[in-house]
């Protein structure tokens, strides 16, 4: 009888604790349907998931401390909707915990998974980080994952914004061995990755520039796509229902190399005299126009050039939502990727499209899935349509 009695007071304690606090479900569900032309293997049709924003749910929550201060937790996880599995571990997109204030700002600590510093960058985006957009043309880099983190974010001092993100290795060498690994293509380990973001908001205009560094499992950069410094920085200026995007990005992997990526200096997946790139220079402009209260459209063009021989890219997009409800939106949007005669970037995500050759140029060591990069030289186009609902 006293085990239970004892149960009492801790109940109680429980409750006010949530009397003074706030606990809050939220996601957002995405599904619809995907064109694409252009691949390995001819063209394809069918159902697709997260092609606006990933399908996600997730808990986050306040507890208000005294002072201004509240000890803040959020746990976030990604599905498909497609086969209700989840995109990694239960919360894989976000697990950390808090303290904020006005005053003094915002401190976490834990997962950052996919709010990794880069992926701000949508602010910069026209196409808000869709599946073709500020990601595509350098293959995933810009939705990198972070672990073993901590965060700080200042409060807004006249406009001016600071963030700063560091990721702790847990490991016993320097920079080397996080367990948690980006979209890339080379997966695995995922050394140190740090970051800092400066931001400046006046009037009708936002100004942001990001760095950031992802290291690889040995503490270097070897690939401008997945493991690399980069620098990244743009702005949007609103005119009426008009907003103008521009963005400017620069990729860096001084140790990435054919015979780490490859295992051979001379790989048969690359053109003659082309090696792995080691720099990558990324730029993009576009709009977004609010056309009713209801209805937005976007377009935007970006164009990327990665050195040693791996020539250019360029992607042109259209896009647009419609409103049915405050929660609820239709979008669809249309993309087409040109590539210079040495270079094959593909309108995937980074997952499914490895730098080098596809299936049709080099079956022995290309890629054997369905959805893969084009030929070197080649175009593919994609259109996608769905609906979005949020809670």
């Amino acid at each position: 009888m006293k085990k239970y009695l004892l149960l009492v007071p801790l109940m109680a304690s429980s409750a006010l604790a949530f009397a003074d606090g706030s606990v809050t479900l939220y996601g957002q569900i995405d599904n619809g349907l995907q064109f694409e032309s252009g691949l390995a293997k001819g063209s394809l049709f069918g159902a697709a998931t997260g092609n606006w924003a990933p399908s996600r749910f997730g808990i986050k929550g306040t507890e208000d401390l005294g002072g201004g201060t509240q000890a803040i937790f959020t746990l976030e996880s990604g599905f498909s909707t497609l086969s209700g599995a989840l995109s990694g571990n239960l919360f894989d997109r976000q697990a950390t915990v808090g303290l904020t204030n006005p005053v003094w700002g915002t401190f976490k600590v834990g997962r950052m998974g996919e709010y990794e510093i880069q992926q701000d960058s949508f602010d910069l985006d026209p196409q808000l980080m869709q599946e073709y957009s500020i990601v595509t043309l350098v293959r995933g880099r810009n939705w990198s994952l972070a672990s073993n983190g901590f965060e700080y974010t200042s409060p807004k001092w006249g406009g001016l914004t600071l963030k700063g993100q560091y990721d702790l290795t847990n490991s016993t060498t320097w920079n080397s061995g996080n367990p948690g690994s980006g979209p890339g293509q080379l997966g695995g380990a995922q050394g140190r990755s740090d970051g800092i973001e400066i931001t400046y908001e006046t009037g009708p205009m936002e100004l942001m520039a990001i760095y950031d560094e992802i290291r690889d499992s040995n503490g270097e950069f070897d690939n401008v796509y997945v493991n690399s410094r980069s620098l990244m920085a743009g702005m949007n200026y609103s005119v009426g229902p008009v907003k103008v995007y521009v963005g400017y990005q620069h990729l860096a992997a001084p140790q990435a190399s054919n015979q780490g990526y490859f295992g051979s200096d001379t790989p048969t997946a690359l053109p003659g005299g082309v090696t792995l790139p080691t720099a990558l220079d990324h730029e993009w402009l576009g709009a977004l126009w609010q056309a009713t209260t209801a209805a937005s459209f976007t377009a935007a063009v970006y164009h990327a050039n990665a050195n040693n021989g791996n020539g250019n890219a360029t992607l042109f997009t259209l896009g647009g939502t419609y409103a049915l409800s405050k929660r609820t939106f239709l979008y669809s949007e249309v993309g087409a990727v040109r590539n210079s005669s040495t270079s094959n970037v593909g309108l995937g995500d980074g997952y499914t499209d490895p730098y080098g050759a596809n299936v049709n140029d080099d079956p022995a060591s290309g890629a054997s899935n369905f959805r893969t990069n084009p030929n070197y030289g080649g175009t593919q186009t994609g259109v996608f349509a769905g609906i979005v609902t949020q809670f």
